[in-house]
């Protein structure tokens, strides 16, 4: 059997209650602790964590497990281990569960260079995953200082309101950091106007009131990009369409006079080009009487021109998708992340009360609140628009996603909180992006524009 031992690290624990705890005035214990890890005769390993002083001396055991492939086959905690031991042992986030991880990976490495067979833990994939799971948890480097320790300030949850007010993650995001900014509002219809409809008018930065239902402000991830499209599709147009529509065309604009030049140009045609038009008559009507497609290409090596052409179909709205790790650092930010949480999923939800009262009252249903993205630049010209990523138009979420396990585990603080978030959206502009768009005079000439 081989085993290896890590070094002593010092690890602060709150001993007092809960509430004491959260304020950070309780209470503490500082120990030393150091892991050993062995590799049994039957291939498992175990890892022993003990209390000793400061060089690792007069040890006494406070938790022991053992894991085999992949899988924790025990774990308990010693008799001798104190109350708030018990305590930061239980929770995964604590200074004593990151502080054993990290020991469980130092002596794993000792133990690995010791070790003849690796497939009894060492190298192997299998010896990997055991490794993993023998430490247990995930968290800080805990031998380093932390502003809290085992069961400091764990987050307490918050329901959110319908109020949203300005809110951003992290709390303390650092001066001069470029961020992304998300404005929900209130559904703007848009009203007939001759032959088209009215204009929509774009949501500066900071817009308060009004329309705004509130923001929030978080850090720009990567993966930053845009695509701008437009439909286009192939179109043909043969001899008999083209002159069915140029008849009908010179009769709309130019009555019977227009009418009568057009027959006159298509007899032209046809007395200039006596041969082909034969040609070309004969198969046409061949083709339909014996059902038989493609006989002038087939004798004639020769088809009647489709006129195909590329042409201009509609516009496209331009999809955009953003994605977010929230994971929080004390109590308010926690309760900050609930609040962006359901920021999100409350404004993009269909409303009710579409109808005018009485029966009819959710008779209809009314459209959900969309969303102004606004890039915001905070170096030289702080808080204005990013001339260097393209702007959005103003979009409807179409999608939102939420991760409460990103780490691939369960894992909360005290109160139930999840210990990390991630955030998922879709999102589409609600009206194309138009050449004149780029000419607005809110844009400046060395931006990127849209």
């Amino acid at each position: 059997m081989a085993s290896a031992t890590s070094k002593p690290a010092q690890v602060s624990i709150y001993k007092g209650n809960a509430q004491q705890r959260r304020s950070g005035k309780g209470a503490r214990d500082v120990n030393y602790y150091v892991t050993e890890v062995t590799t049994l005769g039957d291939g498992s390993i175990k890892r022993e964590t003990f209390r000793t002083d400061a060089k690792g001396n007069n040890s006494v055991k406070v938790q022991e497990a053992t894991v085999k492939d992949g899988k924790e086959t025990s774990n308990t905690v010693s008799s001798n281990a104190t109350a708030a031991e018990r305590k930061a042992l239980s929770d995964p986030r604590s200074q004593l569960k990151n502080s054993i991880k990290q020991q469980t990976n130092n002596a794993n490495k000792e133990r690995i260079k010791n070790e003849t067979d690796a497939a009894a833990g060492g190298l192997t994939d299998a010896g990997k995953k055991n490794q993993e799971v023998l430490g247990g948890g995930s968290g800080n480097n805990a031998t380093q200082p932390e502003s809290g320790d085992s069961q400091a300030a764990p987050p307490t949850s918050t329901a959110g309101t319908r109020v949203f007010e300005n809110m951003q993650y992290p709390s303390s995001i650092a001066a001069g950091q470029d961020v992304i900014q998300f404005t929900a509002l209130s559904y703007a219809v848009k009203q007939l106007s001759g032959f088209t409809f009215g204009g929509r008018d774009r949501v500066p930065v900071g817009t308060k009131g009004g329309r705004s239902k509130g923001t929030v402000t978080l850090p720009i991830q990567s993966g930053i990009k845009d695509q701008n499209a437009a439909n286009w599709g192939d179109e043909t147009m043969n001899p008999a369409q083209i002159a069915a529509a140029g008849f009908a065309l010179s009769g709309i604009t130019g009555g019977a006079d227009g009418m009568g030049k057009s027959i006159n140009e298509m007899k032209s045609q046809v007395q200039n080009g006596t041969a082909d038009f034969s040609e070309a008559f004969a198969n046409t009507f061949a083709e339909q009487a014996s059902q038989v497609k493609g006989l002038l290409s087939r004798t004639a090596g020769k088809i009647i021109n489709p006129n195909l052409e590329l042409l201009f179909q509609k516009p496209s709205l331009r999809p955009f998708s953003f994605t977010f790790r929230m994971s929080a650092r004390n109590a308010d930010e926690a309760k900050e992340i609930i609040r962006i949480i359901r920021f999100f999923k409350q404004n993009m939800a269909p409303q009710k009360g579409g109808g005018s009262g009485g029966e009819s009252a959710n008779l209809f249903l009314k459209a959900p609140n969309t969303f102004q993205v606004h890039y915001l630049h905070r170096g030289v010209d702080a808080g204005e628009e990013h001339k260097f990523i393209g702007r959005m138009k103003e979009c409807a979420m179409t999608s939102f996603e939420v991760d409460y396990t990103p780490d691939g585990n369960y894992s909360t603080y005290e109160d139930g909180v999840m210990t990390s978030y991630t955030i998922s959206m879709s999102m589409k502009e609600l009206e194309p992006v138009f050449f004149e768009d780029y000419d607005d005079g809110d844009i400046p000439a060395d931006a990127i524009g849209f």
